[in-house]
């Protein structure tokens, strides 16, 4: 249909008649003179008409950073709401909440706003760490964070990876642990195994508070001792081999007898040395091996050949202490000291193994064979060989028995890998320059409780907040527990 002139107008053409030409152009239904004749205008007026058009079509299929998310005032609800989230989720300064807030939204706070913002959630965040029953933590694990030299006192659920104590205190003794573990009893906490340091206040504290509770000593820490042992005695080797390398230069230059007689016997020493720390280092290397992967690895032998292993080596890091007294020393202390605590892990697994061996009528030491077998990956030659050979024992039971025997090994710990994990996702928020009382340790405890897992090696984790895995039901958002609005994104 092609556009009239509207009668009643005949200065201006009408927005209905603009679209119609416009269209028209586009199209091209009739040429541009045609289409400038028919609305009695200019041809240039035509062109325009196509521009504005063309230009329209494509700001509607550009991508455009202006894209309405949000329609709401700036309120001081949610500037406190930012204030909030800056702190918790940015770990920001409060000087860089200020200078976020002038930046964006031209507005100005005080740090005492800041803190007085903080106190009032930090009361909410208390009472809601408060609210939970810990009667479901089975498996626990403590230790001890310092924030200036202060020690913050901190036990997690290993399962869920909840925080249940996280306290400020000048003392870690074992009056001081006990006193929270106290506490903690009030909330049902009355694990079945806890995994401990060797700290003296940390284990005396749960034997008076919670004398029915398994503690266990992890093996991280000595673990971690014997890699900084080897690696120790790799870079007093390089060290020597430099010297030697130096010694054996200045002997090729030498041109005096006396001279070459003197480095010779030096090099001879050094030569010397430089045997006796590569024997030490490959025998200690060898001994660690033997002791991390057949004597404290789950999956390995039974507990009286891991005794018998462990016996050994003792000796054998004895006798190298001899060569090497430095650092392998504590190292032998520590082995004479730790074995029943080390080798307890084993004896656990032992009475595990044992109620598997009645139900099914089989051996422990068949049970022990099955563990040993998920030490070997399902697609190697070994497991197939170790498959047929137990297969062969235990009969059309066996898929059964390694399930039960896997269950056990991963309901099994003998690392506080947990509560190191906790210290540190808390440790950004303990900054020396920064003060943190007790009220905003209660804040942080609360926001890493309630903060989802972004991903985790295990599935049942992933997208879930350490309070959902705890007790199985889910809860608002972080933000929306402390009582402030979540505001949500239109979607375009």
């Amino acid at each position: 249909m092609i556009p009239v002139r509207c009668p009643n107008n005949h200065n201006r053409i009408s927005a209905s008649n603009k679209h119609s030409m416009a269209l028209q152009a586009l199209t091209k239904e009739h040429p541009i003179t045609t289409i400038a004749e028919l609305n009695k205008c200019s041809r240039t007026t035509v062109y325009k008409q196509k521009d504005i058009a063309l230009d329209a079509i494509q700001k509607t299929f550009e991508p455009t950073e202006h894209v309405v998310l949000f329609n709401f005032p700036v309120t001081k609800q949610m500037i406190k709401q930012m204030v909030i989230s800056l702190v918790l989720t940015c770990k920001s300064s409060y000087r860089d909440i200020i200078s976020h807030l002038d930046t964006i939204f031209d507005c100005s706070i005080s740090i005492g706003s800041i803190k007085s913002i903080l106190d009032d959630v930090c009361a909410k965040a208390k009472i809601i760490n408060q609210s939970y029953s810990l009667k479901s933590v089975r498996t626990s694990a403590a230790d001890e964070v310092f924030h200036r030299n202060k020690p913050i006192l901190a036990a997690v659920d290993i399962e869920s990876r909840f925080c249940v104590l996280a306290a400020k205190e000048n003392k870690r003794d074992y009056e001081t642990w006990a006193i929270h573990l106290m506490d903690l009893q009030k909330q049902g906490y009355e694990p079945d195994t806890v995994i401990i340091d060797s700290a003296m206040g940390l284990t005396r504290g749960y034997e008076v508070a919670l004398p029915n509770t398994h503690r266990r000593h992890d093996h991280f820490h000595f673990l971690k001792d014997l890699k900084d042992c080897a690696r120790f005695l790799k870079n007093q080797e390089n060290s020597m081999v430099s010297e030697v390398l130096r010694l054996m230069h200045a002997f090729d230059k030498a041109r005096c007898p006396n001279k070459k007689k003197s480095l010779k016997k030096t090099l001879d020493i050094a030569s010397s040395k430089l045997e006796l720390l590569e024997k030490t280092r490959r025998t200690f290397n060898i001994l660690v091996g033997w002791l991390q992967h057949d004597v404290l690895q789950l999956a390995g032998l039974e507990p009286h050949d891991r005794e018998a292993l462990y016996d050994f080596i003792l000796s054998e890091m004895t006798v190298l202490m001899q060569s090497h007294q430095h650092r392998i020393q504590s190292i032998v202390a520590s082995l004479k000291k730790r074995k029943k605590a080390l080798l307890d892990v084993a004896h656990t697994l032992n009475e595990a193994f044992k109620k598997v061996a009645q139900t099914y009528n089989i051996s422990i030491k068949t049970i022990w064979a099955v563990c040993y077998t998920a030490r070997y990956s399902m697609d190697s030659i070994k497991y197939a060989m170790k498959l047929w050979e137990l297969q062969g024992l235990i009969g059309e039971q066996y898929d059964e028995v390694e399930d039960e025997v896997l269950t056990i090994l991963a309901q099994t710990h003998r690392c506080s890998s947990m509560i190191e994990n906790f210290n540190s996702r808390l440790r950004p928020y303990l900054a020396g320059h920064k003060e943190v009382t007790q009220k905003m340790l209660d804040l942080f405890v609360f926001y890493l409780n309630h903060k989802p897992f972004m991903r985790s090696f295990h599935q049942r984790l992933v997208n879930k907040s350490p309070a959902e895995a705890l007790t199985g039901e889910e809860h608002e958002s972080w933000i929306e527990m402390l009582g402030f609005t979540k505001f949500k994104a239109q979607r375009v």
